[in-house]
């Protein structure tokens, strides 16, 4: 039964990494809830592993975006330190919430943060539906007020990256999305450059501060190598795919459809605690 639960386990990661390449999304919002509802490991392990499989996740699309020509550098670099400050900070915040609130605390805050998220995205689709906007071929100037705004967007990104063991990508996407006015590839692949440098910073935090790195290296060994080796090939795979094959717009669906699954798996626990 064990052996069958960790194929199963392995099936749904990779599938994640080969689904949310292309949506500009590392898949910490499926990996957290994977980790904790069928593997049953504590909130700290699966933030952590969970960052870890969105840093390989992330490298793995990027390469692919950005051989493809969809990612505009100049406006990632912009963000990205930002992000990285958040990324910390997050970490902090979580360490602190998970010692005297549990884990709770973290899924009410990713509860928070989807529905956000969702709300932004249906009235970016609903926009583009309705022949308003599609995205901009080139981006707009990120200067100024929008700069500003901007940078603010990423930080809030690394920030719920490391408070909540995602890479952010959520936050990233709607920012460029609904903000810049980018079209879906170009989104996913300027995202990808902040999450590729923000999640290590992320993960560094939390080893720091909680320890987890030989927790890690105690549950997996050193089946973690080729593991996260495999994750990085399968989100290479699953960005190319798409860019090839898929409009921009169908990439919508399949995220909102991701966001709203892990929104109902936490207010089920969090409607169990508060309401039974």
């Amino acid at each position: 039964m064990e052996l069958v639960l960790i194929i199963i386990v392995m099936l749904l990661i990779l599938m994640t990494a080969f689904m949310f390449a292309p949506l500009g999304l590392g898949g910490g919002v499926l990996y957290v809830p994977i980790f904790i509802y069928l593997l049953d490991w504590d909130i700290k392990l699966s933030l952590v592993c969970s960052l870890l499989l969105v840093w390989t996740v992330s490298m793995g699309s990027r390469a692919a975006h950005e051989s493809g020509g969809y990612s505009v550098d100049d406006v990632g670099r912009k963000g990205t330190p930002a992000a990285l400050c958040g990324a910390i900070v997050g970490a902090l915040i979580a360490a602190l919430l998970i010692d005297h609130l549990g884990d709770m605390s973290i899924k009410i805050g990713a509860s928070i943060l989807l529905v956000w998220v969702l709300y932004r995205t249906v009235k970016q689709l609903n926009v583009e539906m309705n022949g308003k906007s599609d995205g901009d071929d080139e981006p707009p100037p990120v200067e100024g007020t929008l700069l500003t705004k901007y940078r603010a967007g990423c930080f809030s990104g690394g920030a719920a990256s490391g408070l909540l063991g995602i890479g952010g990508g959520a936050v990233f996407m709607t920012l460029h999305r609904s903000v810049l006015g980018f079209k879906q590839h170009q989104a996913a692949g300027t995202s990808y450059i902040i999450e590729s440098w923000m999640v290590p910073v992320g993960v560094a935090t939390h080893l720091v501060i909680d320890g987890t790195g030989a927790l890690i290296f105690e549950t997996l060994g050193l089946s973690v190598i080729p593991i996260y080796l495999s994750v990085v090939g399968t989100a290479w795979l699953g960005a190319k795919t798409a860019i090839k094959l898929l409009p921009q717009r169908v990439l919508t669906y399949p995220f909102i459809i991701a966001v709203v699954v892990s929104l109902l798996r936490y207010l089920i626990d969090i409607r169990e605690v508060f309401f039974l």
